[in-house]
């Protein structure tokens, strides 16, 4: 039925939109916005935020809008932009009409107005990757962001919470049991720390937990630091295949507002420079060494007789992108796709959680489970 009692944020619905203004300079994920976007809305709309051009958002609510199939739309004298691809839009409707914004602009026919570049920017990285926890394991949300945050600056995980403001002291136990309580619906949640900004979402099932980071980091120095980081991030990657299951994860290095926010404008290209190939996802595709080609760049990582494949795409002064798509088609792009829709855990049930229960799961303080990583052609299947 949609949402049967008119919310106090919708200012306006229409055929395909429900429409939310906001003149705030930063418009944040409030509680009363992180209701809205929770509520189911009637088909064939879309929530609309629409903001002057001057506004900016934060990490939270941009995750939170798309996650919720929403746009951001900042008005223009001819009509609106989307603030995350920078089409431009004659009407409201037409905007919340359109294609996937994923969809790349040109390939769909829609305008791409000349937007205004970002000029004060800082040197980040942005981590997304997905794990899977065994229930028989008591596991407890957050230990990725904190391993994350260290590596790239020595950032702590400082507060945490559904909506911002975040006045909740970091918590790993608390949000864990948070996410229980509000199993079976899928647990969002917004984590803060000095210098990072992440987004957690968590899965709850009587078989485990699925949970995806979203970390956006500064880099400590700068670009001067960039190559520095991107190698304490690839060693943290590789430790959390000992000690937890991710499926995959990427990290971009990219330039971005000091305070971790986006506008619509143009900001530089976003440089991919690793990726991470878990344990589950190299069993599932029945991956090897020789999958891959020899210049590929593959370092293995994780338990014996569980590897896991980390490749180096780009760095400060090389350009990623050509490496990813190499390392994708080696494993089949399609695959790919499929296997990293939502919701992971009941996609990997059968098989990963079927493993799971013949093999166990790494434990954190077993020191026999931990090998050594080792480059292209190194032993990894040890006793």
């Amino acid at each position: 039925m949609g949402i049967p009692i008119r919310h106090p944020l919708i200012d306006d619905i229409t055929s395909r939109a429900v429409r939310v203004e906001s003149r705030a300079t930063v418009v944040r994920l409030s509680a009363p916005f992180a209701d809205l976007l929770a509520r189911p809305v009637a088909a064939g709309r879309r929530i609309a935020l629409v903001t002057p051009e001057t506004s900016r958002i934060t990490i939270g609510l941009r995750s939170a809008l798309v996650a919720a199939g929403g746009i951001w739309l900042a008005r223009t004298p001819s009509g609106f932009r989307d603030g995350i691809t920078g089409v431009d839009h004659a009407t409201l409707d037409e905007a919340v009409g359109s294609p996937d914004p994923s969809l790349d602009p040109a390939a769909s026919g829609l305008h791409q107005s000349t937007v205004h570049s970002a000029e004060q920017v800082t040197t980040q990285l942005s981590v997304d990757v997905t794990l899977l926890h065994s229930a028989s394991h008591d596991p407890a949300l957050g230990g990725a962001v904190e391993a994350v945050a260290m590596a790239v600056g020595g950032y702590h995980p400082q507060v945490w919470g559904a909506s911002e403001p975040l006045e909740k002291t970091w918590d790993r136990w608390a949000m864990t049991q948070d996410a229980r309580h509000r199993a079976p619906s899928t647990s969002r949640y917004l984590v803060e720390g000095e210098r990072f900004s992440a987004a957690v979402t968590a899965r709850v099932t009587d078989r485990g937990i699925e949970e995806t980071i979203a970390l956006t980091a500064d880099v400590p120095g700068g670009s001067a630091g960039l190559d520095a980081a991107i190698g304490r991030l690839g060693d943290a990657l590789g430790g959390l295949t000992r000690s937890s299951l991710p499926t995959f994860a990427l990290v971009l290095a990219r330039e971005g507002e000091p305070d971790r926010c986006f506008r619509p404008l143009t900001y530089p290209p976003p440089n991919p420079v690793v990726l991470l190939i878990g344990a589950p996802s190299v069993e599932r595709f029945d991956l090897h060494e020789r999958t891959f080609a020899d210049e590929q760049h593959v370092r293995v990582v994780g338990r014996p007789r569980k590897p896991a494949y980390l490749l180096s795409l780009g760095d400060s002064f090389r350009s990623g992108w050509e490496a990813l798509h190499d390392a994708l088609d080696s494993v089949g792009s399609e695959r790919v796709t499929t296997s990293v829709e939502p919701p992971l855990l009941q996609a990997w049930e059968d098989d990963l959680h079927g493993d799971l229960e013949r093999h166990g799961e790494p434990h954190p303080h077993g020191e026999r489970l931990r090998p050594t990583d080792s480059p292209r052609g190194g032993e990894t299947d040890a006793p």
